[in-house]
């Protein structure tokens, strides 16, 4: 059922972070306007995607330019992205866990604990997923975005999105609903205007020690 799915172009608005730009850094917290579902750049819809249930409930599905496979982004959750520009590069392995460990700092800041890196590059809570994170890079660009589950149901997931083919070692074969957790389920409540200015500051902390000419450009 492919053909019965119009896949569009990622346009959400971090989007212009992956653009060109004077700016050296930036930072972009923003939260889904409606549901939807992101593909990643090499994802295959028939192997990720329950396309009829998408097709009938008339959810957008887009497809980003960073890989990793499929997910589901709904109001409930909250998007987190980085882009910079600098070399030399670190590998993608360190990029992941330093900008993870920018969520995990701003996250433990408003009363989040118990949070670790897990697998390759998601954020876990008691060995649960509550984030998810990917990469697009070139030469010029390293842009990293993160999903951060706020208190979206697992279960618009089991409709939207079969067992993924790729995962990793910790999941232990659960499905969405076992292995996927919201920060609301475990009893926290983020003040999203604050985690935004947290996060910016983290992020601003940051590039002074990775990018130092980068960083009297970010937001006061």
């Amino acid at each position: 059922m492919t053909s019965d799915l119009h896949i569009v172009s990622y346009d959400l608005p971090d989007a212009e972070l992956t653009k060109p730009s004077a700016e050296a850094a930036r930072c972009c917290v923003f939260v889904p306007a409606r549901t939807m579902v992101v593909i990643g750049k090499g994802s295959d819809p028939a192997l990720e995607l329950r396309q009829e249930n998408i097709a009938a409930d008339g959810v957008p599905v887009l497809r980003r330019g960073t890989g990793g496979c499929a997910v589901v982004l709904t109001p409930q959750m909250l998007a987190v992205s980085f882009a910079v520009q600098h070399t030399p590069q670190l590998r993608s392995s360190e990029y992941f866990r330093l900008f993870n460990a920018l969520i995990i700092g701003a996250l433990e800041k408003n009363g989040v604990r118990h949070l670790e890196h897990a697998g390759t590059s998601d954020i876990a809570l008691n060995g649960c997923k509550i984030a998810g994170t990917a990469i697009y890079r070139n030469r010029e660009l390293v842009f990293y975005h993160a999903i951060i589950n706020l208190a979206g149901r697992a279960e618009v997931m089991e409709r939207y999105l079969k067992h993924p083919p790729r995962v990793p070692a910790y999941r232990a074969g659960r499905s969405h609903r076992d292995f996927v957790m919201s920060l609301s389920e475990a009893g926290f409540t983020v003040q999203l205007p604050r985690f935004g200015q947290d996060i910016e500051q983290e992020f601003r902390s940051a590039v002074t020690s990775l990018l130092p000419e980068a960083s009297e450009e970010l937001p006061a």
